[in-house]
C-alpha cells in the first residue's frame, strides 16, 4: 500500500489571498502530496492584534482553496515571539504524526543559507553570544541585537556577505523561516522542511501592484474601501465583507486593563523595564495604535509592544505559557474545519499522540486539568473577540460550546 504524502503549514491567513493559493499549490506540486494540514492563528495573531477576520472564515477561505484540515494554534504560542509561535505550531504538528513536510514561504532567493542560520542560533558559539551581549548592552531590542551578531559573526567567519544576510534577516518570512529550521531540529521532529520563494509584495508591504498583495495590503484597501478581487482567490469575494475587526475596537478594554492590572511584570511578554515604561506612562494612554507608538523606543520594537499589549488585555501570564512550554506545550489538536472528500481525518485519529478535538463541549468536559488551563484561556480570548464583535456589529456568533466546525 502507497503511503500518502501530508503537508503541513503554518499560517494565520489573515485574510486568505493569492499568495497563500500559491504556496499550497506549489507546495502540494513539488511534494507530490494529497493531504495539506494547515496549524492556523485563531483570533489573535502573531504580530499582537486581534485578528481581521474570525478564525471561522479564515478557515472556511483556506479550505476552499486545497487545504484539507484546519487545526487552531492556541493563543499562548499564537500571539508569541517568533521563536515561541515556531515551536508551539511544530510541536502541534509533532504530535500528529503523519506529516511528511513543512512547507513555508520566505523572501530570499538564498534558501539554502537559511539552515546555516539556524544551527548558528541553535548551537550559539561562544564568539557569536558575546557579540549578542554587546549589542544587548548597548540598547538594541533582541532581534536587532541577534541581527547585528549573526552579521559579525558570519562575516567574521566568512561564511555570508553582511549584504546577503542583512537581506534575509530584514524579512518577516525569513525570520519565521528559521525559526521553523530551528524548532524541527530541537524538536527532532522527521518532517522535512520545504522553502518556497514568497510572490509578490513582502509580508509588510501596503503596495498593491500585482497579482500577489500582502495580508498587510489587503487589510489596508478593505479598511480604505478599495477593490481587492485581483488579490484574493475568486471564491473568498462573498467571505471578505466589511465587518472586520481592529485593534481600535478593543481601546476601551485595553485601557481598563491597564489601569486595573497590579504588577505588570507578571503579564506574559512584559519585562520589569517595560512594566515601568507602561505604569509611567499609563495616564497618557488615547487608543492601542497611538500608545505603542509612545513606547517604542531603541529597545521595543512595535510588534514586541504589540504583543504586551494584548496579553495584558487578555490577562495572559507569563507563568501560564512558561508551564505549557515546560509541560507538553499541546494537549489537543482543536479543529476549524476539514474538507469531507479528504481522509486525513481518519489518518489523524489513527496516528496522533494527543487529542483530536472534534466537539468541543464534549471534550471540555472531560479534558484533564493541564489541558482545561489551556482551554481557559483560549476561551477567555474568544470570549473577549466574540463581545467586541458583537458590540461592534449588534449580530451574534457563536461561541467555542455552540461553533461549528467548518465542512466543505
Amino acid at each position: 500500500m502507497i503511503k500518502m504524502k501530508t503537508i503541513g503549514i503554518i499560517a494565520e491567513f489573515n485574510p486568505f489571498h493569492n499568495g497563500h493559493k500559491y504556496l499550497i499549490d506549489k507546495a502540494k506540486k513539488i511534494t507530490k502530496a494529497e493531504n495539506v494540514i494547515v496549524i492556523c492563528s485563531g483570533n489573535y495573531v502573531q504580530r499582537g492584534e486581534p485578528a481581521f477576520y474570525d478564525k471561522v472564515t479564515r478557515a472556511q477561505a483556506a479550505l476552499q482553496n486545497g487545504a484539507d484540515l484546519i487545526i487552531e494554534l492556541p493563543v499562548v504560542y499564537a500571539t508569541s515571539s517568533a521563536e515561541t509561535f515556531a515551536y508551539g505550531a511544530i510541536d502541534l504538528l509533532n504530535k500528529l504524526n503523519c506529516v511528511d513536510y513543512l512547507c513555508f514561504g520566505c523572501e530570499t532567493l538564498n534558501i539554502n543559507v537559511l539552515p546555516t542560520i539556524a544551527k548558528i542560533l541553535i548551537n550559539e558559539p561562544v564568539d557569536y553570544q558575546n557579540m549578542l551581549s554587546v549589542y544587548l548592552k548597548n540598547g538594541f531590542s533582541f532581534p536587532k541585537a541577534r541581527a547585528n551578531a549573526l552579521t559579525d559573526y558570519c562575516s567574521d567567519n566568512k561564511l555570508f556577505n553582511s549584504v546577503v544576510l542583512n537581506n534575509i534577516l530584514n524579512k518577516s518570512n525569513n525570520i519565521l523561516a528559521i525559526e521553523y529550521l530551528k524548532a524541527l531540529k530541537k524538536t527532532n521532529s522527521k518532517i522535512k522542511p520545504l522553502a518556497i520563494k514568497r510572490q509578490g509584495s513582502d509580508y509588510n508591504s501596503s503596495e498593491l501592484s500585482n497579482n500577489f498583495a500582502s495580508a498587510t495590503g489587503i487589510r489596508e484597501a478593505i479598511f480604505k474601501e478599495k477593490t481587492i478581487e485581483n488579490y484574493i482567490p475568486n471564491n473568498c469575494t462573498d467571505l471578505y465583507t466589511d465587518k472586520y475587526i481592529n485593534f481600535m475596537d478593543f481601546n476601551p478594554i485595553l485601557g481598563y486593563k491597564l489601569l486595573d492590572t497590579k504588577d505588570l511584570s507578571l503579564i506574559y511578554d512584559v519585562s520589569e523595564d517595560l512594566a515601568k515604561r507602561i505604569s509611567k506612562l499609563k495616564e497618557e494612554y488615547t487608543n492601542p495604535l497611538d500608545f505603542i507608538q509612545l513606547l517604542q523606543s531603541k529597545n521595543y520594537t512595535y510588534s514586541s509592544i504589540s504583543r504586551a499589549l494584548t496579553h495584558i488585555m487578555l490577562g495572559l501570564k507569563q507563568e501560564d505559557v512558561e508551564f505549557f512550554k515546560n509541560d507538553k506545550c499541546n494537549y489537543y489538536a482543536k479543529i476549524l474545519g476539514f474538507n469531507k472528500n479528504s481522509s486525513i481525518l481518519s489518518v489523524l485519529k489513527k496516528k496522533s499522540s494527543i487529542d483530536i478535538i472534534s466537539k468541543f463541549s464534549t471534550y471540555y468536559k472531560s479534558a484533564d486539568k493541564n489541558a482545561k488551563r489551556l482551554l481557559d484561556i483560549e476561551l477567555n480570548a474568544d470570549s473577549l473577540y466574540r463581545m467586541i464583535y458583537m458590540t461592534k456589529y449588534g449580530e451574534n456568533i457563536h461561541n467555542e460550546f455552540t461553533r461549528q466546525i467548518v465542512i466543505i
